[in-house]
């Protein structure tokens, strides 16, 4: 509904709507009902056609948006889980006791204490 909203902020489609309206008020004004329907609805159909065409576009802008966040977030890292190999996972997994390789130019994945390491 609000990507629906969004598009009557646009002065095109103000103005698309006004004039919509007056149409079918002057239509009906100047012939009988079938006949002066016929402007003013046709800009109503355009006014649709726009809003709908608008709202698609931003509705899938915003998910391409959404999951490129959402990529941008996911890290992974190597941790040590019990033995002396690492194992790589995403660092949304990490839970408390996990010890975190942390190489030149990483990111920090969560809170942690430092338990060995030199110039970080």
């Amino acid at each position: 509904m609000e990507l629906i909203l969004e598009n009557f902020e646009d002065k095109i489609n103000q103005i698309l709507c006004a004039a919509a309206v007056a149409s079918i008020i002057i239509g009906l004004i100047q012939h009988p009902f079938p006949e002066g329907l016929i402007e003013g609805t046709s800009i109503l159909i355009a006014l649709n056609i726009i809003i709908i065409v608008n709202s698609g576009n931003n509705y899938l802008s915003e998910k391409r948006l959404a999951d490129l966040v959402k990529l941008s977030d996911e890290q992974m890292v190597a941790v040590y889980r019990g033995s002396t190999e690492t194992t790589t996972i995403n660092s949304e997994l990490l839970v408390v006791g996990d010890l975190v390789y942390i190489e030149s130019g990483m990111k920090v994945p969560a809170d942690m204490v430092m338990i060995s390491g030199q110039d970080l």
